[in-house]
């Protein structure tokens, strides 16, 4: 089982959209997916139309219940829904050891699934280090914008500290330029992120997702572009960005 954390510590910058499409992407590959929402705003969890009367990761990292009374069995994946009571992570998990509560929840599927996608929130916080702890790989979403380019030089130095204390093992795996036009911003985007990515100790492929309405109109139906869109432009991206995911992850 290879766990992915789809981090940027910037916002709005396309990181539950690329959690939904990969997971679909993959699921399509015949992988067996589990996709988390670990991100307190819980927006993967409206989108997929999960079931709110079931428990949420919030509730599996307290103990509150058992996996299997959070998993959902959706269409193309399985899921654990998000709660708005993770914005109180900081508080309630601050002893020391709770960095381990992601890894040590997930070895209770590590049987059962492919791939785990972990949707976590754009903020330094524990929630993103229980993230870094947790994965084998970080996946980096980014767009055409100077913060959104640094937030990659933040989750690459939190995550180089945790590797330097031996606390994880994660590396990042991927780039990926959203909303991307052929303009020669985006260009010179797409140079900037070669730069980081020769930086990196392992260094990670760079892909781009084109720029389309079908995005915001597939969330308005609560259906992902795989679904909604299949042979648009970022869903057919999207495919390739999981091709790739499933061609390194395999080789590693």
């Amino acid at each position: 089982m290879k766990v992915i954390a789809i981090a940027n510590q910037k916002g709005g910058v396309g990181k539950t959209t690329t959690t939904w499409e990969i997971g679909s992407c993959l699921s399509s590959e015949n992988k067996r997916v589990l996709v988390i929402d670990l991100d307190q705003q819980a927006n993967l969890s409206d989108y997929v139309d999960s079931d709110p009367k079931k428990a949420t990761i919030y509730d599996l990292l307290k103990a509150d219940n058992a996996v299997e009374d959070a998993l959902q069995h959706l269409d193309e994946f399985d899921f654990i829904a998000a709660s708005e009571k993770l914005s109180k992570a900081d508080k309630e998990f601050s002893a020391p050891e709770d960095i381990y509560l992601l890894k040590s929840l997930l070895e209770f599927v590590e049987n059962d699934y492919d791939y785990v996608l972990v949707d976590s929130n754009p903020a330094r916080n524990t929630l993103l280090n229980m993230c870094y702890i947790a994965s084998d790989y970080i996946l980096i979403p980014t767009e055409c914008d100077a913060g959104s380019i640094t937030g990659i030089d933040a989750i690459y130095g939190d995550l180089m500290k945790y590797r330097k204390l031996n606390w994880s093992n994660a590396r990042v795996l991927g780039l990926i330029l959203n909303k991307y036009e052929k303009t020669s911003m985006h260009t010179l985007a797409i140079e900037t992120l070669q730069e980081k990515a020769k930086e990196m100790e392992m260094e990670p492929f760079i892909m781009t997702v084109r720029k389309s309405i079908k995005a915001s109109e597939s969330k308005l139906a609560l259906q992902s572009m795989q679904k909604y869109n299949k042979y648009g432009n970022p869903a057919m991206d999207y495919r390739k960005i999981g091709a790739k995911i499933i061609e390194m992850t395999q080789e590693a």
